[in-house]
């Protein structure tokens, strides 16, 4: 990835966007910190996911989470909730 100043993106804009729509991409930085990211229409469209299948991953993910706790529940029915248990994992970690 190239970087570029705002004053080469004003001074070469023509040639910049060229090789952008090529493939190319380009960090702008303002004052040596990253402010964006000039990346193909490409690109741009596969970071911009649809929002019904983000809807549907969400979901989906949720789905996953709930049947994990299902099956804890199962193995273990006087056990620890999900949460109870992803704390004292935490906690254990933190020591």
């Amino acid at each position: 990835m190239k970087t570029v100043t705002p004053l080469d993106l004003r001074r070469s804009l023509g040639s910049i966007l060229d090789a952008a729509s090529a493939g190319e991409r380009f960090l702008i930085e303002r004052d040596h910190r990253p402010v964006a990211i000039l990346v193909s229409v490409e690109d741009g469209r596969r970071l911009d996911d649809d929002v019904e299948e983000r809807r549907k991953r969400r979901l989906a993910a949720l789905d996953r989470l709930q049947a994990l706790g299902d099956e804890m529940r199962r193995k273990n029915p006087g056990g620890p909730s999900v949460v109870e248990a992803v704390r004292a994992d935490r906690d254990r970690d933190d020591a």
